[in-house]
């Protein structure tokens, strides 16, 4: 067996759990190993499988489990990380000749930085193994992650996030993490032939990844926002994704949605009112949006959202008619978002 960690936007342990399953259907899966949010444990016996989960689309690292054990949250935390990971058994990963660096990401109140527990832990390897220290030309990345008072080993498997498609040539600055844009689109459910519009599309993020995932089910896509830069700015992402011709995108406002089209989904990331421009009142756009959504929507139809102000967007939906079936918090960067499912019965 092959143990393999998978790390996720903390709050899409679910949407992860239901992608493993359909790319590697015999595996065993443990959502938030030792408590731990955003990271599934995936347990799979055949070696050749790991290809099918680096191509997952729900997920950011994958790396293969090599331990974990629980330290305080004070300094003497970092003597723990030496005295472990000293003790790693790492034949065949580290020799002497190996080039390695450690990353760590780290998530609680402690009283040593991410840098230390790097530090502390190349120590342990540098001295067990005699590997080389190589932060930019190595052959091993050894993760060394602090969560609460866990700290967990392993080893690598992706170089950088796989959340970062390659498509993006337009830089917005609110731009949707695509691994939330799929797990979004996976709690749309969409259907085969069905309408899917994003009113807000900004860069494009939510229809390119639907071109891209979900290419059996014939889904008629359309990406729309007010700002005509941004419009410009999602072709160019679309067409270098290799999706231009199945998206179409226009220069609309979400507040005038029913009088332009009937969809069967409406999956979107509205502004968080964090830089609203002045004179636009986040209330009012999600109280326009959602009256213009209830109206267009064909009945059956699902409204997928994902905003800061859950609490004013669940009290918006539902006063327009949308019964909300589901409210999921995941952290988006460093926010907790809330993404809801809003049903027109």
């Amino acid at each position: 067996m092959v143990d393999l960690l998978l790390t996720c936007p903390p709050g899409l342990e679910d949407v992860v759990e239901l992608e493993a399953m359909e790319r590697v259907p015999y595996a065993r899966i443990s959502k938030r190993p030792l408590g731990v949010k955003g990271h599934l444990l995936l347990s799979i016996s055949d070696p050749e499988q790991v290809s099918s989960v680096l191509s997952m689309r729900s997920i950011h690292h994958v790396m293969r489990y090599v331990t974990s054990f629980r330290i305080g949250r004070g300094r003497d935390a970092l003597n723990t990380i030496y005295r472990e990971v000293a003790a790693l058994d790492l034949d065949g990963v580290l020799n002497a000749g190996t080039r390695f660096r450690v990353t760590s990401a780290r998530l609680g109140r402690h009283e040593f930085t991410s840098m230390d527990v790097q530090r502390a832990a190349g120590q342990a390897l540098v001295d067990r193994f005699s590997s080389k220290v190589d932060l930019e030309h190595y052959d091993v990345e050894v993760r060394v992650d602090v969560v609460g008072e866990q700290c967990i080993v392993g080893i690598a498997l992706t170089r950088e996030s796989l959340h970062r498609r390659g498509y993006r040539a337009f830089h917005h600055r609110a731009a949707l993490k695509p691994s939330i844009a799929y797990a979004m689109l996976r709690l749309a459910e969409p259907r085969e032939g069905n309408i899917l519009v994003d009113p807000m599309c900004g860069s494009g993020t939510i229809p390119i990844e639907a071109a891209l995932s979900m290419r059996m089910l014939n889904l008629e896509l359309y990406g729309m926002d007010v700002n005509g830069v941004y419009i410009d700015g999602a072709r160019a992402d679309a067409e270098r994704a290799g999706v231009g011709d199945r998206i179409r995108f226009m220069q609309y406002d979400c507040r005038m949605l029913d009088s332009m089209i009937t969809p069967d989904r409406i999956v979107t990331n509205p502004p968080y009112g964090i830089r609203m421009e002045p004179g636009i009142g986040i209330r009012r756009l999600y109280t326009g949006f959602a009256r213009a959504a209830y109206r267009a929507m064909v009945g059956g139809g699902r409204l997928v959202v994902i905003t800061l102000k859950h609490g004013m967007m669940r009290d918006i939906l539902s006063s327009v008619g949308f019964a909300v079936s589901r409210d999921v918090p995941v952290m988006h960067g460093d926010l907790w978002t809330h993404i809801l499912v809003g049903e027109k019965r």
